[in-house]
């Protein structure tokens, strides 16, 4: 079947005419019905039903547009994958949950494990496989640096003991990204590998959330092996590296929610309660989410550009963190009062309030509130250490 996408000129091609190639691709081509707007049932259906969108995207050419050719892209910059989630959204067709941790570690395997990312980016954009990060511990969330997880030397590889918790993704991965440590106490003993999951030593727990969804998992090593090979940079850069990754983290994945907030808020717009909008409160606190979801947009459209010149980000990336929960807990209180009573007790609405109650942990997920605040104040603003 001809697509638009034959008629650009890759990788050339700008974000605008990419676009709008997209929108006519996601109108017209009838394998697309299955996933306009579809809702999903739970999170692991979710993770099934949508597989089948990431996959059409990449063997049609649209997912491969944005990432380098040397490692089975198709050329341009990380402007076009931005396009594609706005394009996505617009057309009210959830992002594949993977989408969201390819923008985050396939750039780091791109520059520091390129062998890595030329056997698996295929694979991990096709759907193929599914990956997750392993940083947080029960003892070490925000303070990665003082993990516990170990990786010993054992003839030609390694055994990892220890155990990881809030691991996104967990249960459905066949492989984590995880942090250990391999040396000194602190960060400079840390060191990023990529781990399978399905072999002895590892028991993969899901978590159940408040929403009833299983979002997150809690991993347990117990000598797991890890082969020589898989070591991401060099023993003792696992810091490095995950500095390096959170310029994409918040960047990149705060582009991707900022469209799914102003999804969001049009639907529930759409499906207002009577009078709800007019309602001087609820009024007021719609202008809010909006303002608060506009400003995450040109933050984040802003940082995607500056990884488009392959600029290093500091840590004022931790800005975009930052407006990511001001406008993610604004718009999900706004959503619920536009709906009304029906939001609470509405069967056909129970993929929202699993949302809405996901929502409550956006001032502590992805590195908390506080800790953010903290980097703003200290590194950015110059102000004096608290500690």
């Amino acid at each position: 079947m001809t697509t638009p996408l034959e008629s650009l000129p890759a990788p050339s091609v700008t974000p605008a005419e990419y676009g709008d190639a997209l929108t006519k691709f996601l109108r017209t081509d009838p394998r697309v019905e299955p996933y306009l707007g579809y809702r999903p049932e739970s999170f692991e259906e979710a993770a099934s039903h949508l597989r089948g969108v990431q996959r059409l995207l990449c063997e049609e050419g649209w997912a491969r547009l944005g990432w380098p050719e040397r490692f089975g892209g198709l050329g341009g910059d990380p402007r076009l994958r931005a396009a594609m989630f706005e394009c996505l959204w617009n057309a009210d067709i959830v992002i594949p949950e993977p989408y969201s941790l390819l923008e985050v570690l396939v750039p780091v395997l791109m520059i520091y494990a390129p062998e890595l990312a030329r056997e698996h980016f295929l694979p991990l954009l096709r759907g193929e496989e599914n990956w997750c990060e392993g940083f947080s511990e029960p003892d070490a969330g925000s303070d990665l640096a003082s993990l516990r997880t170990r990786m010993e030397p054992d003839g030609a590889g390694w055994r990892v003991t220890g155990q990881k918790i809030w691991t996104s993704n967990g249960h459905l991965s066949r492989r984590s990204v995880l942090l250990a440590r391999s040396g000194e106490p602190g960060h400079r003993g840390l060191s990023m590998v990529l781990i399978d999951l399905d072999q002895p030593g590892v028991e993969v727990r899901p978590i159940r959330t408040e929403s009833g969804e299983q979002h997150f998992s809690e991993m347990f090593f117990d000598g797991a092996w890890l082969p020589g090979d898989r070591v991401i940079g060099r023993l003792g850069q696992g810091w490095e590296i995950a500095m390096y990754m959170l310029q994409w983290e918040r960047g990149a994945y705060g582009w991707l929610q900022q469209g799914r907030l102003h999804n969001r808020l049009g639907l529930a717009l759409s499906a207002a309660a009577d009078g709800a909008g007019e309602r001087t409160g609820v009024a007021r606190a719609l202008g809010s989410a909006y303002a608060a979801a506009a400003a995450l947009r040109m933050r984040t459209r802003n940082t995607v550009e500056r990884l488009a010149r392959d600029e290093t980000l500091g840590p004022e990336v931790a800005i975009d963190k930052l407006l990511l929960v001001d406008a993610e807990v604004a718009t999900w209180d706004v959503v619920r009062e536009l709906y009304g009573p029906s939001f609470d007790v509405e069967p056909d609405l129970e993929w929202l309030r699993a949302e809405f109650l996901f929502s409550r942990a956006a001032p502590i997920y992805g590195g908390s509130q506080e800790i953010q605040r903290t980097l703003v104040a200290e590194r950015v603003l110059g102000m004096p250490r608290t500690r």
